[in-house]
């Protein structure tokens, strides 16, 4: 009989793999077999398994011995790529191939092994099917659910199998055969689709934003078969959650109408829902964010046992950053929730509150329609009562005895002008022109200036027997006019200045009158005097702006090395603290600390006043900052001046320069105590304060434009009071009714000009013989004081990156200071005294971090010196300390530290930015054997 050529074929591949088993391109023959292919041939891992499994410790014994039906499905199973596995014998012993080890999961090893102790978990759903085949009838299987155990939890999963009897060779029933597919991920998959088109289509038909999320909550927990789902607010604190309707099964309370702390359920569960993380919780009582030995029966495992919880799945929702609202899903007893049950929880809180917002726009839309078609009867009404209006008002605006006109935009184009305007400078062709165009002659005049300035910054001109010259009819001279006037600002819906209203009146025959009256009464005396006078007050005023200049310049110089004082003391204390560790010397080291930072404060101080230092804002408390300072003040004032301080409860904090701060209440109370020169008593208030436009108890900040959430401080006296001409100039610089060399000019100028700068305005009211109130706004700020705190200091034996360093400075007790204390830190030092020393030594390498002064001898400053080192080297860190500069504003990308600095923040600078670099992947080059300090 001919032999198919496939059997060939195959004898040549079996032969080529080294598998035992013919060679001579026929059939294997059929029946028992002695000493014929092994039984485990091929395989992988599970045939390498069975091969060095002592099998005669099992039911079925040796190998060898086993019967060829068993021999034959075993070597099918093995040689096969799909899932399968058999059971032979009275205990069903268990075998599998490679591909069904992953469908086991984490079991306990099941080669060899019964049946019935393998799947123990599923058993009571697989022995009548095994009963079947075994009873010799087949059965296939789709997609039949089994919730089994295999990864530490009960789980779903879907298998598409068949059981198939296995009989021996005398023709009885030995065991099964089962070829299987897991269809797990598939099912659910499907299940999903489906129950997210079905929520679709419901949520489609509801317009109340409580009955949708209602109606997702009772889908989503019927689905996962949850026992109870609900959707809750915050409040607008986010301190609240509330809970409007939920869903819950028979044997669950709701929580509808319930609102609860956010933070009762512990603050580290609520930290990861306001970051935004959908929170999974298997087990209340196991679970380390919640459970807590130390608070026994309390804290947020009471909580969530009050509401009847002991697993849960949350998601939250987060609108501009902040937690608004949460999908919860709550069950009665431990649950392992999966992937895919956070991922569809997600799905339909992202679907259920774009539901919600679409009703809530649809219902704000509906809503405005109505409001809408009210109001359209309304304007239809109002505007032919406008045309009128507007009709009667331009006949006005044209017959106005006084000159007037509109100008359109930043080139002052000509929308409307009157009659007289027209005859005032003897056009007619104005509209539509720009003022420059159509009125030449008045260029250079300054008026277009004026015009350009009230446009740029919103503020109203008024102009009083100003001179213009206009060339009134062609050809002809240039004729001067004197005009009193105003430039008002046009500001449009948004509150830019779109436009100028110009109105006034031609005075010109009123000024000559009275000019030549003055002519008559004045006398060359009065002349000579008012002269003189002007010289004088125009000297003092140079006089003091060149003191304040001088003040200014010396200040820095002062602070820059004065701050090195300060910081080499600071250093010899560190050093002495380190050495003299454990002694009776640290109280005499604590007390040279403050008076080390008494002085930097006192530096601060000095530069604020002479503006040689940039505005750093910050949130303050007034009242800590206020009344921090009573002791200053107290000492401003004489004894014979009572201080006295009200504050209101619940003062809001302030954004401001502190120092700033402190220097425009000195001010004030320095004006007040000499305008109580027989004493009296200063009072300082302060309170909150919102402003509206047309607010008539906040009419100083709404007439300055200011509207919104500020603090009002108001510094009183009983002193001598100012009068009415006094008063309109006391904030302008340099104006002071002191006399000569007794006041600057300058203190009420910085306190307006401090208000303005942070957003609020001053304003003074004063009567002579009365006494002189002087208030502030100043905005509201939107974070809170930060609270003082020491710097972490680094853990005892805590791991130090170190490196070497190269200290540029040129004050050798600071250098010698920070170089001692830096090595005692760990860091290997190189010191030099200017840049242009330490230039040679970046540019040949070596070091992990340039740490160096900015003021220093030599043609190189440290800004200098930092930007060819980053040039140089881009990954290394730089690090700049100054006792004062304005040069270092020019310092950008590197960090910088004020003098007088404490050593262990030094430490800890160099520390992190050492630690941040080599995290980043910047190799840190070892120090040059040899190099010393400088």
């Amino acid at each position: 009989m001919m032999t198919d050529p496939v059997w060939q074929d195959a004898a040549r591949l079996r032969q080529a793999g080294g598998a035992g088993s013919p060679a001579h391109g026929s059939p294997a023959p059929v029946g028992p077999v002695h000493g014929g292919p092994d039984v485990f041939t091929g395989g992988g891992d599970m045939g390498r398994r069975m091969r060095a499994m002592d099998w005669s410790a099992t039911p079925l014994g040796p190998a060898e011995d086993w019967p060829q039906s068993l021999r034959t499905i075993v070597n099918l199973m093995l040689t096969s790529s799909f899932p399968m596995f058999a059971v032979w014998g009275p205990q069903l012993t268990f075998l599998y191939n490679d591909s069904y080890r992953p469908i086991l999961g984490d079991k306990p090893e099941a080669l060899g092994r019964p049946f019935a102790e393998v799947w123990a978990d599923i058993w009571p759903d697989l022995s009548p099917l095994v009963v079947r085949a075994l009873a010799g009838e087949a059965t296939y299987h789709e997609d039949r659910l089994l919730v089994m155990q295999r990864h530490g939890y009960r789980e779903e999963t879907y298998f598409t199998f068949s059981y198939s009897p296995v009989r021996d060779e005398t023709d009885r029933v030995a065991g099964m055969f089962c070829a299987c597919t897991e269809n797990t991920a598939r099912v659910l998959a499907e299940r999903r689709l489906t129950f997210q088109l079905d929520l679709a289509e419901r949520l489609r038909g509801l317009n109340d934003p409580v009955g949708i999320t209602a109606a997702a909550a009772e889908a989503i927990g019927r689905h996962l078969g949850v026992a109870r789902a609900g959707y809750g607010r915050t409040d607008p604190t986010g301190s609240l959650i509330s809970v409007e309707r939920d869903w819950s099964d028979s044997g669950v309370a709701s929580l509808a109408g319930e609102s609860r702390l956010l933070d009762s359920f512990g603050p580290a569960l609520i930290a990861e829902l306001r970051a935004g993380y959908t929170l999974r919780v298997d087990d209340i009582a196991t679970d380390p964010r919640i459970s807590n030995p130390h608070t026994g029966g309390g804290g947020p495992a009471a909580a969530f046992a009050g509401i009847g919880a002991r697993s849960l799945l949350v998601v939250p929702l987060l609108k501009a950053g902040q937690l608004t609202a949460i999908l919860y899903l709550h069950e009665t007893k431990a649950r392992h929730w999966t992937d895919t049950d956070a991922a569809l929880a997600e799905d339909v809180a992202e679907r259920t509150w774009a539901a919600v917002e679409r009703a809530l726009a649809e219902a704000a839309l509906r809503a405005a329609n109505k409001a809408l078609m009210r109001e359209r009867a309304a304007v239809e009404a109002a505007n032919s009562r406008l045309a009128a209006e507007g009709e009667r008002l331009r006949t006005l605006f044209r017959q106005a005895p006084g000159f007037m006109c509109v100008l359109r935009g930043p080139d002052h184009v000509f929308e409307l002008a009157n009659d007289t305007y027209m005859q005032l400078v003897g056009r007619q062709d104005l509209v539509d022109r720009p003022a420059r165009e159509a009125l030449p002659e008045v260029e250079g005049q300054g008026f277009f200036e004026l015009l350009d300035r009230v446009y740029a910054s919103g503020e109203t001109f008024v102009g009083r027997n100003m001179p213009i010259s206009f060339q009134r009819r062609p050809g002809e001279p240039l004729e001067e006019r004197f005009l009193t006037f105003v430039y008002q600002p046009i500001r449009d819906e948004d509150g830019r200045v779109s436009g100028l209203f110009v109105e006034g009146s031609d005075v010109t025959e009123a000024k000559r009158a009275e000019e030549e009256l003055q002519q008559l009464n004045a006398t060359l005396e009065a002349r000579v005097a008012e002269e003189v006078a002007e010289r004088e007050r125009v000297q003092v005023a140079l006089l003091q702006t060149q003191k304040t200049e001088a003040l200014g310049q010396m200040t820095g110089g002062v602070a820059h090395d004065f701050n090195n004082l300060l910081q080499a003391l600071s250093g010899c204390l560190h050093m002495i603290e380190k050495r003299a560790e454990g002694t009776r010397i640290q109280p005499l080291v604590d007390a040279g600390r403050q008076a080390v930072d008494r002085g930097a404060k006192l530096v601060q101080q000095l530069m604020a006043f002479a503006r040689r230092q940039a505005l750093r804002p910050e949130t303050v408390d007034l009242r800590d900052r206020v009344l921090g300072m009573s002791e200053l003040l107290n000492r401003a004032l004489r004894a014979d001046i009572r201080l006295e301080i009200d504050f209101s409860t619940g003062l809001w904090p302030v954004e401001v320069d502190a120092t700033q701060l402190e220097l425009a209440l000195l001010n004030l109370v320095v004006n007040a105590r000499d305008a109580m020169p027989d004493g009296g008593a200063l009072t300082i208030r302060a309170t909150n304060v919102t402003l509206a436009h047309g607010d008539a108890g906040a009419a100083q900040g709404v007439r300055d434009g200011l509207s919104g959430e500020f603090v009002q401080l108001t510094v009183s006296d009983t002193g001598t009071g100012m009068p009415a001409e006094v008063r309109a100039r006391a904030f302008d610089p340099f104006f002071t009714t002191k006399e000569i060399g007794k006041g600057s000019g300058l203190g009420l100028s910085q306190v307006y000009g401090f208000a303005r700068h942070f957003g609020g305005t001053a304003w003074i009211e004063s009567e002579e013989g009365r006494g002189t109130t002087i208030g502030l706004l100043i905005r509201r700020s939107g974070t809170a004081p930060a609270t003082a705190a020491e710097p972490a200091m680094a853990e005892t034996g805590a791991t130090r990156v170190g490196g070497h360093v190269l200290v540029v400075e040129d004050d050798p007790i600071v250098a010698l200071t920070v170089a001692t204390a830096l090595e005692d830190a760990g860091f290997t030092i190189t010191r030099t005294a200017t840049a242009d020393e330490a230039l040679p030594l970046l540019e040949a390498g070596g070091f992990d971090l340039l740490f160096s002064d900015v003021v220093m001898p030599g043609t190189m400053s440290g800004v200098d010196l930092a930007r060819t080192a980053q040039r140089l080297r881009p990954d290394l860190p730089v690090v700049l300390a100054t006792g004062y500069s304005e040069d270092v504003a020019r310092a950008t990308g590197v960090m910088v530290l004020p003098k007088p600095y404490r050593i262990d923040r030094l430490v800890e600078v160099l520390d992190t930015l050492l630690t941040d670099a080599s995290r980043v992947g910047v190799e840190i080059p070892s120090p040059r054997g040899g190099e010393g300090e400088r």
